[in-house]
């Protein structure tokens, strides 16, 4: 039974005699999906073979559920509820439990009558303050999640939940301390703690988790120390300690976790952390593939000169290093090094030799840099290059003709045999002339001809965003739009995947975006057409780019890659 809230609840009331003995002659109904005020006063009772209940906007205060139902599925979001049920509730069958915005919920309840339930959901319940001890011992929880319950004060002092495999705690800026956890809790895989603001500290009970593979602490500003008992989880692939500030001294033998594949440890803003980190705190993390230390001050003197201890590393996040000139000779020996980021490198002087391995590099904002090589030629596997309001590289004549080469026709053309994507962000002041363009529109428009989908293997967009007081970080936004015989086929939206760096003054300079969209990567978006549908289309492919959701680009440009231009 199904019931929303399009009517009134008085003509409810009126024609389907909708109060409290509402649900009295629905003895087997199993199904009940309610949004709103379905009927004028709080029920008496729910029909004992109800299986699942979901109900939206819940307006009483409490739930009648009657001992032994069959309930198995419970979901509620948003409404009045304050109380799920007082005291034991015997529920064998319950295994599902979903509860969301509840705003009036201020505690759940003993849930020891309840030992099947699997999963557990109490997501953004604000007043959330505690949760009844019987939770810490119950053995079927697989999945526990209390994200955004910013009043959670406690949980259970000791957990023995041997089943459970994820616990997500995110957003619990009101909890003080993590529980003692069982030995018997070995099949843990993944534990979010991201902003529970106020822990300090990590129980030594940690240990007993062996199996855990992901741990974030991202935003615990207040956590201090990390027992060094957490070297023993050897089968620990996730390590985030982002925004940590008051975070003191890394774990000791972090060389034992010979399993760890990313480590964060960088930080949004230029606050002073009270841990200093050097890559001698890295060795022996033969596994580590992404290593985050954005805003750590590290001189080139602390890098490791050589690289194979680093062998396995793929993504390095260096971001707001105040005391890098040089890209040190460690990086540029890093093998299989393929994401590199720079961003606000003010002293950054140089970025010429890149791993040959390199896909993805990042140097925004680096105001110091007077030298860059030629990247878009040496390296054959670059598809993503941003380097904006670095305006020294253009007092150059031989670093300009580099930055001109990279928007080149030729450069996309290898990208397209290779089909795979192409980004580049760069500070010059007009779009490329092989690029079609339009200076009065506000989108530009490409035809497409009969079958075009078998011709063309991708499109190139393009826009520029000339100096103004923009946001300090923002994305690039495509959309697209189909028009085929008048009429709009779907209009997508494509969310580019990186950050475009602009300063927060006003900038004189012009900063142009290109992008190179595959056919299969454009085709996708469209998931609502079948493959034979687009034999069908003909028409126009329009195309407007902006920057969030306020700044739009005042030339575009655009150009279809063809089969045959590569071949």
């Amino acid at each position: 039974m199904m019931m929303d809230n399009e009517y009134l609840v008085d003509d409810y009331d009126e024609n389907l005699a909708t109060r409290a003995n509402v649900f009295a002659n629905m003895k087997n109904l199993r199904l009940l999906d309610i949004d709103g005020k379905f009927t004028s006063s709080i029920p008496t009772f729910l029909p004992d073979e109800l299986r699942w209940l979901r109900w939206t906007e819940y307006p009483f205060l409490t739930l009648p559920l009657a001992d032994r139902c069959k309930l198995v599925g419970l979901e509620m979001a948003t409404g009045d509820l304050k109380y799920l049920w007082k005291g034991q509730k015997i529920l064998p069958n319950l295994k599902f439990v979903h509860l969301e915005w509840l705003s009036g919920l201020t505690s759940f309840p003993d849930v020891s009558g309840a030992p099947n339930i699997e999963r557990l959901i109490l997501s953004n319940c604000w007043q959330l303050e505690e949760v009844h001890e019987s939770l810490g011992s119950h053995r079927r929880l697989v999945y526990m999640e209390m994200n955004g319950c910013r009043s959670l004060k406690c949980l259970p002092s000791r957990l023995e939940m041997e089943c459970l495999v994820t616990l997500i705690l995110s957003g619990c800026e009101s909890l003080e301390r993590f529980p003692k956890v069982s030995p018997c809790m070995v099949k843990l895989s993944q534990i979010n703690l991201d902003f529970c603001s106020n822990i300090k500290e990590l129980p030594s009970s940690i240990r007993y988790l062996s199996g855990l593979r992901f741990f974030s602490l991202a935003n615990c500003v207040k956590l201090n120390n990390i027992p060094n008992l957490i070297c023993g989880l050897k089968y620990l692939k996730c390590l985030r300690l982002h925004n940590c500030v008051k975070l003191k001294n890394l774990p000791k033998k972090l060389q034992k976790m010979k399993l760890l594949e990313e480590l964060w440890l960088g930080f949004d803003d230029f606050k002073r952390p009270e841990m200093c980190v050097g890559f001698h705190s890295f060795r022996g993390l033969s596994s580590l593939r992404k290593l985050d230390l954005s805003r750590r001050q590290i001189g080139e003197e602390s890098f490791p000169e050589n690289p194979d201890a680093f062998s396995s590393l793929e993504k390095l996040y260096l971001s707001g290093n105040y005391k890098l000139v040089q890209l040190p000779t460690f990086i540029c020996r890093l093998s299989c090094l393929k994401r590199l980021e720079l961003n606000e490198c003010y002293r950054l002087e140089s970025l010429c030799m890149l791993p040959s391995s390199i896909q993805v590099s990042k140097a925004n904002g680096c105001i110091s840099l007077r030298k860059i090589g030629d990247i878009s030629t040496v390296h054959k596997w670059l598809y993503k290059i941003w380097i904006t309001n670095c305006k020294k590289l253009l007092e150059d004549e031989e670093n300009q003709r580099y930055i001109t080469k990279m928007p080149q026709l030729s450069f996309v053309k290898k990208c397209a045999a290779a089909n795979h994507r192409l980004s580049i962000a760069i500070s010059i002041k007009k779009i490329p002339c092989w690029i079609n363009q339009d200076e009065d529109r506000f989108t530009i428009a490409l035809k497409l001809p009969h079958k075009w989908h078998t011709q063309i293997l991708g499109f190139v967009v393009c826009g520029i965003f000339p100096g103004g007081t923009w946001l300090h970080f923002t994305h690039p936004r495509i959309t697209f739009s189909i028009l085929s015989n008048g009429l709009v086929v779907s209009s997508p939206e494509l969310l580019v995947n990186c950050n475009l760096w602009f300063p927060p003054e006003k900038v004189e300079d012009s900063n142009v975006w290109i992008s190179y969209m595959p056919l299969g990567f454009f085709q996708q978006m469209y998931n609502d057409l079948q493959p034979e549908d687009w034999s069908h289309i003909e028409g126009n492919l329009n195309i407007t780019i902006t920057l969030a959701d306020w700044i739009v680009s005042q030339i575009y440009g655009a150009h279809v890659i063809y089969k045959e231009d590569v071949q």
